[in-house]
């Protein structure tokens, strides 16, 4: 079980999002705009974020530059969710410091499938990593 932060503004689609996630035997917790998500983020404990585009306060661009300077274990894996969706804002995504992208509108399988694989691999990339090692999370 991972411990999962959803930043989404859309309080209908944050609910849905928790229990889904929920659902997939994660234990979430949810916030609604782009401060909000730094600080909680910044606090830590948090294995992932799936961080909404445009929210107010701060985009999850914003958040996701805010969030570079995070490293080791304490810095979570990060999932852009955008209803911007064209290569740039792809690209834009990927250049703030996200680890995945995924467009609106998206099934709910999709989602949890793209959670699983960030998991897992963030797993595999801990279990390999020697201890100290140079460029270790």
């Amino acid at each position: 079980m991972a411990r999962i932060l959803i930043a989404e503004d859309d309080e209908d689609l944050r609910l849905l999002l928790r229990l889904v996630v929920q659902r997939a035997g994660h234990e979430v917790e949810g916030v609604g705009d782009g401060v909000a998500a730094l600080r909680a983020i910044t606090r830590g404990g948090y294995d992932l974020v799936v961080l909404d585009n445009m929210m107010p306060g701060m985009t999850g661009l914003e958040v996701l530059r805010a969030c570079k300077d995070i490293t080791g274990t304490a810095r979570p894996v990060m999932l852009m969710l955008s209803a911007l969706a064209t290569r740039q804002d792809i690209r834009n995504g990927y250049v703030a410091g996200a680890d995945d992208f995924l467009a609106k509108p998206f099934s709910r399988e999709e989602l949890v499938e793209r959670i699983h694989l960030l998991l897992d691999e963030r797993a595999m990339q801990f279990a390999m990593t020697p201890p100290g090692a140079a460029g270790s999370f």
